[in-house]
């Protein structure tokens, strides 16, 4: 049985070579933060803790079981540092990486509030070549091949977006807006087999589980806990798979985490 992880996968190829492609979407929790210990959200934009890295070394082998081999195409990451050490070792080798900001966490916590661009292009924590050596053995793949460079132009396209104001704000309109953007972006995206990395109180938003209104949103996510969605004909909204209700913890409460950050949004 599957557990643990967030993820997501676009377009799994049907058995049937005549059939057309059904697109498929894994969404993909971040592994274990300083955050996410002892409730310190005063840590601006914490790193994995050692047992979030251990729990992010596993994913090659569980994604590729999960995937049925499969392997992603992009990776895209909220631009934070726990999801980006997340997408680096869950993800190691030339695929290619591009930091969305509007996948980043809902409230304006410190533990929630990006770094600049500048910061994390520098940080040894977040170099590809670093994690490539942790997870070579993980993988064939990062052992044969280079690991790609972080795309970080989305967020310097939006040279804002650490400022928790204007289209970042955490009002859950803005909210349900940025969660309509994401799926307009990543339905309209070239790549076959895409991977989200994102966090906890901003998945309900994006899977639709929640549109900003009435009591708490949804079922809560494990660290690295991952369910598959399928796109919905023309429409840009997602469904649970049967297979995927089936892998999941039913009826999960919110985690402490995330009730804070619903909190923090819907004060």
């Amino acid at each position: 049985m599957v557990t643990l992880v967030r993820v997501r996968v676009l377009r799994a190829r049907s058995a049937n070579k005549n059939e057309k492609l059904t697109e498929r979407t894994v969404l993909f929790q971040h592994g274990q933060a300083e955050n996410n210990v002892n409730q310190r959200y005063d840590i601006r934009d914490p790193y994995l803790t050692a047992e979030g890295e251990r729990q992010c070394l596993t994913l090659p082998e569980r994604f590729r079981a999960a995937s049925h081999g499969v392997a992603p195409t992009l990776v895209a990451t909220s631009p934070l540092k726990r999801t980006i050490q997340t997408a680096l070792l869950g993800f190691p080798g030339p695929v290619a990486v591009v930091a969305l900001p509007q996948l980043q966490e809902t409230s304006a916590l410190p533990c929630d509030t990006g770094s600049d661009v500048a910061t994390l292009r520098a940080d040894p924590m977040l170099k590809p070549t670093a994690t490539a050596t942790a997870t070579a053995t993980a993988t064939a793949t990062a052992a044969a091949a280079p690991p790609a460079p972080i795309d970080f132009a989305e967020c310097e396209r939006h040279p804002d977006w650490t400022g928790k104001k204007g289209l970042w704000a955490p009002d859950p309109d803005v909210l349900v807006e940025r969660a309509r953007f994401v799926r307009h972006w990543l339905r309209q995206r070239p790549e076959e087999h895409i991977v989200c990395v994102l966090h906890g109180g901003f998945l309900p938003y994006l899977t639709g589980e929640w549109n900003g209104r009435g009591g708490f949103p949804g079922t809560g996510w494990a660290n690295t806990e991952f369910r598959t969605y399928a796109w919905v004909g023309d429409a840009e909204s997602l469904e649970e798979t049967e297979e995927s209700k089936k892998h999941r913890t039913h009826g999960k409460p919110l985690g402490m985490t995330e009730l804070n950050q619903f909190l923090s949004s819907h004060g």
